[in-house]
Formats: structure tokens, sequence, C-alpha cells
């Protein structure tokens, strides 16, 4: 299928592409290549690279003019370019150009066909500039909880009923969220009047479980868009392994703070180190997990971020935190 007859989304790979750049097959000599350069730089986007396809139109390598002008004219192109070039998918999502090209330093990238690795064209370096600009604005306003037109939101000319609008949603679920973590709390409000010391440590329970959550998080959104293919089981176990060497670090520390900073009993003493395991192990797998759950159908994993993480870390830790020391304290 010819580039023209394909379409892709406004926020794919496919939609940035140019075809302005110089493809040779792997017959042609480095001296036909230069000469062709000079003939059409002028009409070229793309002059950092030659790229080499073979009688298909895939991509069989890729040559820098870098080397190509160091190279001797009567070398043929095919015994010396790089064979299995970093390319992307043409239906990929932008945001894993601006990871591909910061990770392999790479000035423009191919875009292929992913059955036939057929080069439709090139997002050139300027091109990557825009995306990279677009993902890194998109990604501050989601951190907000703020799901709109970027553009919109950051003119000054956008009406305040449309920002209220774009800004209400994520703090009413954060406030449906803070309701019931609130009615959590109620509901342990005898075993807080009998030992007042638990209610203390509350915000540094929050707080770390939140903490070890965006940790995580942040790292498997960076794995998806640099190796979407890895293992989940290998990544989830070595996750899980890593979340429980911190729970049981803090929980050790937070069990010494009680001990000599609250002379606390053993009980609350147990039940703080029990919970704080319990919650930094759990986050560290809800947050991974729910991350690569959405990206399996098709949802940017930065949606969890913002007021709904915190809203799932801070219910969930309060519940274990509660519920682990009613258990620990009954017999007190």
């Amino acid at each position: 299928m010819s580039t023209s007859a394909r379409i892709a989304r406004l926020d794919t790979a496919g939609a940035r592409i140019t075809t302005r750049f110089l493809s040779v097959t792997g017959e042609k000599t480095v001296g036909e290549i230069k000469n062709l350069m000079f003939d059409e730089a002028k009409k070229l986007d793309v002059t950092d690279y030659v790229y080499v396809v073979d009688g298909n139109g895939a991509l069989a390598g890729v040559y820098s003019l870098k080397e190509l002008v160091r190279t001797r004219n009567e070398v043929p192109i095919g015994s010396v370019m790089k064979r299995n070039p970093v390319t992307i998918d043409y239906h990929a999502d932008q945001e894993r150009i601006v990871y591909l090209v910061l990770k392999h330093k790479l000035k423009a990238i191919p875009v292929v066909d992913r059955e036939t690795r057929r080069l439709e064209g090139i997002v050139p370096y300027d091109a990557i500039i825009s995306i990279f600009n677009h993902e890194f604005r998109e990604d501050i306003l989601r951190s907000g909880g703020i799901h709109h037109g970027i553009k919109e939101i950051e003119e000054m000319a956008t009406p305040a009923s449309r920002l209220f609008r774009a800004r209400i949603p994520s703090l009413a679920i954060g406030l449906a969220g803070g309701l019931l973590a609130a009615s959590i709390v109620t509901g342990f409000e005898g075993i807080l009047s009998s030992h007042l010391t638990l209610a203390a440590f509350i915000p540094l329970m929050v707080y770390l479980s939140d903490a070890v959550g965006t940790q995580s998080q942040t790292l498997v959104v960076r794995m998806i868009a640099l190796e979407p293919g890895f293992s989940v089981s290998r990544y989830l176990f070595r996750e899980m392994r890593v979340g429980g060497a911190i729970g049981i670090t803090f929980a050790l520390l937070l069990m010494v703070a009680a001990t000599l900073g609250w002379n606390a009993p053993i009980q609350i003493i147990l039940a703080l180190g029990t919970a704080m395991f319990a919650s930094i192990v759990f986050q560290s797998f809800i947050a991974t997990y729910l991350s690569i759950l959405l990206n399996k159908f098709n949802v940017d994993p930065a949606v969890t971020s913002g007021p709904l993480t915190t809203i799932i870390s801070d219910v969930s830790t309060l519940a274990m935190y509660f519920t682990t020391a009613s258990l620990l304290l009954q017999s007190i």
C-alpha cells in the first residue's frame, strides 16, 4: 500500500512522516549517492541519512551522511550500511518516537509497515521536536488531572467557564475519594480514640504509599514507551521484589521511630510496620499493573496519574492501616 493511500490518526507516527528523503537500493555506489544528494538536497526534508531499500520497498539499512562523505566512491552502499536500523511502526503512538530518538541519539527515524517492513516515510528532526513539545505539555496537564485540549488550556482567550469544565471532573473524583477515605477513618473512630498514636502516623503512611506508587508508575510508563514488547510477568516480578525491599526497609525504620520517639506499645509498632509493608507492596503492584492494563486497551497510562492514582493509594492505604491495627490491638 502506498503512503498516500494510508490513513493515520493525528497522534501516530504515520501522521508525522515526510516522503521527501533519499532512498536507494543496495547496489548503488557511494559516489552515485553523493551525486544524488547534491542534486536533490534542496528537495529533501531529511539529509542526515540515506535509507537503503530492497526491491519491494522494505527497509534494509541506513547510512549516515557523516559516514557517507568518509567512504570511498566505488563502495556499494549495501556493503557498508547499518542493518536492522531503529524503526517505528506506522500506527505507533507518536510519543514513542521521542523515547526512541533520545535512547538511540537519532536525528530522524524511519516509519515502516509492521508486517512488510515497507518504508512508508521518515519523521524528520523538526517534527520530533514538535512532538516532544506537545507530549511534554500534555503530560504536565494530565499529571494535574486536566484532560483537555492543550492549546485551549494555554491560551489567555480561553473563557473561564471552559477552564472550569476542564478541571472540575478530576477534582470531583478527588472529592468522592476523599469522602470515601473519611468514611474509612470514621469507621475506626473507636480504635483511634483509644490509641491516638495511630492518628499521628496517618500522613506518613499515606505519603509514602503515594510516593512509591508514583515512582512505580513513572518507571513502567517509560518502559512501555521504550520497550513495548517487554515481558509483563518478569517486569511485575521485579517490581514486586523492589517494592518488597522498600516495604521492609521503611517498615523497620518506622517501627524503630515509633519505639524511640513515641514509646508505643508493641501491638501499635507491629501494626505500623505491617501496614507500611503491605501498602507499599500493594501500591508497587497496582500502579504498575494498572498502567500496563490501560496500555493493553490502547488507553494512555498517563490518565492514571494525578487525582485518580492518589485516591486509589489513599483509600487502600487507610483501609490496610486501620484493618491491621484493629486486628493487632484487639487484645489491648
